[in-house]
């Protein structure tokens, strides 16, 4: 079964040869030659809109998770593993989205009281730019998943995450995985 994100990338590849055949098939003499940019701007367009259509998606789902009763509130174990995890040294666990994402100020910035909120769903994985730029989603809610809890996915999820902006760092993972826990397996 294909996932939307394969679609997509296949619909792009169609769309791209189309193209090349557009080009090099109509004469640029002709007057149907104008409808390689008609069709080039058309492409444009769905490419832009297929990717603002996932950033508003996935902004949507976050802002309906931080309207969600709270969990519990933020442990200090909790806060200490995810500086643990924000240290220089480990900075190749923070670029799961592309970026670099500090996990001290992930915890700052979640607010004077950090809670925890749980969230459910199917985990999906997207990638961009030819596996560079990867999106871990739990159900329509991009996440920052940490070394360890790949280990603990199932069909449908149940985690305790921390709410940043438009994205949560996953704290706990199916009752198997935990965040203080975490680094303890992985030194």
């Amino acid at each position: 079964m294909a996932t939307r994100n394969t679609k997509v990338e296949w619909i792009k590849g169609v769309m791209l040869l189309i193209f090349f055949a557009m080009l090099f098939g109509i004469p640029n003499s002709s007057p149907w030659f104008g409808l390689v940019f008609v069709y080039l701007m058309a492409a444009g367009l769905f490419i832009v809109g297929s990717m603002l259509w996932i950033a508003l998606r996935s902004r949507r789902a976050a802002l309906a998770l931080s309207r969600m009763p709270p969990k519990r509130a933020l442990h200090t174990r909790e806060v200490k593993a995810l500086e643990w995890f924000g240290q220089p040294e480990r900075i190749v666990w923070r670029m799961p989205r592309g970026n670099v994402i500090d996990l001290e100020k992930v915890a700052q910035a979640a607010g004077n009281r950090p809670v925890v909120r749980t969230l459910r769903g199917p985990y999906r994985e997207m990638v961009r730019a030819r596996h560079h730029e990867r999106h871990a989603f739990i159900g329509e809610v991009e996440v920052l998943m940490l070394p360890g809890a790949d280990h603990s996915l199932r069909e449908n999820n149940e985690a305790d995450v921390l709410l940043c902006g438009t994205f949560a760092v996953v704290l706990a993972l199916n009752g198997a995985w935990r965040i203080d826990q975490a680094p303890s397996l992985l030194r």
